[in-house]
C-alpha cells in the first residue's frame, strides 16, 4: 500500500492574472507575473507571423485530425503520427486518457500537479498518494516507490520534473519504473509539460522508450516553451491503438486552427530553443543562489523554470506574502494547496535577470515591512 492515500487536493492553478488586476486594481499589464511558469523570452517572433498569417483561415473549420501539426510533432521527436493526440492544452489529453481506460486506483507521487486527481476524480478513480519527502528535497525515491506499489493499482502518474517542487527523476531510474510496472501490468502516465525547460531539455524525455514500451503514455504542451498559455495546446504520444482510441473519443474541433498551425515553429525556431536552454542554464543558479543569501526561506534547488520555497519567518506565512506582494504589483503561487504541503510553502518562476531583480527587491520591501 502507499504511505498516504486521501481525496484530492482544492485550489486554484496561478497565472490568474484577470483575478488579480480585479482584485488589486492594478492593470493586468502592469504585474510581474511569479505564479505561471512561462518562457520569459515570450513568444517566438515566427510564430506572432505565422498566427497572422493564418487569421484569414478562421473562417474554415480546423482540421479535425491536426494531421500537419501531428507530422510536426512526428519529426521533432521522431514518433509515429498514429502515436500523436492533440488537445485544448494538456488537460484535454489526460482527461480523455481516464475517459478511455476506466482506471480503478492509481498511485500519484505527491506533492504534484492537482489535474491528475481532478481527472481521477471526475471517473470515480481512487488515488493512492505516495508522499514525497521534504527531508528529501522532494526527490522521487524509485525503490521507495517500487515497494509501495502493491496489489490493486492500476496505474502510476508522475510529473517530470514536477510541479511544484521543480525536481526532476532520471532517465535511468524512470525507465527502472516502467520495466517494474510491465511486468505486472500497470500503466505508467509521465507529464513532461516542462521538460524543454530543463538545461538537457529533450535529452531527459522518456519519448525513445515508446516503441518498447505499451504502458507508457507521455503528455507535452506547447504551453511552457513557446509562451502561449492562451492557445491551449497540448499533445500526449503512447501506444497507436490506444491513441487511436482516443481520437475516437476526442471532440472534434477542440484545437482550433491557430493551434493546429504552430507545428512550423518546432522546425524554425532552434535557436529561439538553443536560447532558452541557455537562459535557464545560466539565471535558475544565479536566482537560486540570490534567494539563498536572504536566509529568510529554504529554497528547493531547481531543475526547471520554476523554485519551490518555505517561509522560515515566524507570523509569515504564504497567503500573507502573496498579499503583500500583489499589492506592489507581483504574484506569487501559494502552494499551500498541493498535496503534503501547507501554508508555508509558496512556488515562484524563474524569468529573464531584469524580472528577477525586481522580483528580489519587492520580495526585500516586503519582508522588511512586515518585520518591522
Amino acid at each position: 500500500m502507499a504511505e498516504i492515500s486521501g481525496a484530492m487536493p482544492e485550489g486554484a492553478h496561478g497565472g490568474n492574472i484577470y483575478k488579480a488586476s480585479k482584485l488589486y486594481g492594478i492593470e493586468r499589464g502592469k504585474f510581474l507575473d511569479y505564479s505561471a511558469n512561462i518562457n520569459p523570452l515570450g513568444l517566438p517572433y515566427s510564430l506572432k507571423e505565422l498566427l497572422k498569417e493564418e487569421l484569414d483561415n478562421l473562417v474554415n473549420y480546423p482540421d479535425p485530425e491536426c494531421t500537419e501539426l501531428r507530422q510536426e510533432i512526428s519529426g521533432y521527436l521522431g514518433v509515429g503520427e498514429d502515436c500523436v493526440i492533440i488537445g485544448n492544452g494538456a488537460s484535454e489529453v489526460v482527461f480523455l486518457l481516464f475517459d478511455l481506460l476506466r482506471l480503478r486506483r492509481v498511485l500519484v507521487p505527491a506533492p504534484t500537479f492537482t489535474e491528475y486527481a481532478k481527472a481521477a476524480q471526475a471517473y470515480g478513480t481512487e488515488v493512492e498518494y505516495f508522499e514525497l519527502k521534504e527531508e528529501e528535497n522532494f526527490r522521487l525515491d524509485v525503490s521507495r516507490l517500487l515497494s509501495n506499489m502493491g496489489a490493486g493499482i492500476d496505474a502510476v502518474f508522475l510529473c517530470n520534473p514536477n510541479n511544484p517542487t521543480s525536481t526532476l527523476v532520471s532517465k535511468p531510474d524512470l525507465l527502472e519504473l516502467l520495466k517494474h510496472a510491465a511486468k505486472r501490468n500497470i500503466f505508467v502516465f509521465i507529464d513532461e509539460a516542462f521538460i524543454e525547460m530543463t538545461p538537457d531539455a529533450n535529452q531527459n524525455s522518456m519519448v525513445e522508450f515508446l516503441s518498447g514500451y505499451k504502458n507508457l503514455f507521455i503528455v507535452r504542451a506547447f504551453t511552457k516553451i513557446f509562451a502561449i498559455p492562451g492557445l491551449r495546446l497540448g499533445y500526449g504520444l503512447g501506444d497507436r491503438e490506444l491513441v487511436k482510441k482516443m481520437w475516437e473519443r476526442k471532440l472534434p474541433w477542440s484545437v482550433n486552427s491557430l493551434a493546429c498551425s504552430m507545428g512550423k515553429v518546432l522546425r524554425t525556431e532552434k535557436d529561439y530553443m538553443e536560447k532558452t536552454r541557455a537562459w535557464i542554464r545560466e539565471e535558475k543558479q544565479w536566482f537560486y543562489n540570490e534567494l539563498r543569501k536572504l536566509g529568510k526561506f529554504k529554497v528547493f534547488e531547481p531543475q526547471t523554470n520554476f523554485m519551490l520555497l518555505k517561509i522560515l519567518v515566524d507570523g509569515l506565512n504564504a497567503p500573507k506574502l502573496k498579499h503583500s506582494m500583489a499589492v506592489k504589483g507581483v504574484l506569487i503561487r501559494d502552494a499551500g494547496n498541493f498535496k503534503f504541503l501547507n501554508d508555508k510553502f509558496f512556488r515562484i518562476a524563474i524569468k529573464d535577470r531584469e524580472s528577477n531583480i525586481r522580483f528580489l527587491r519587492v520580495l526585500n520591501e516586503v519582508l522588511e515591512e512586515i518585520e518591522s
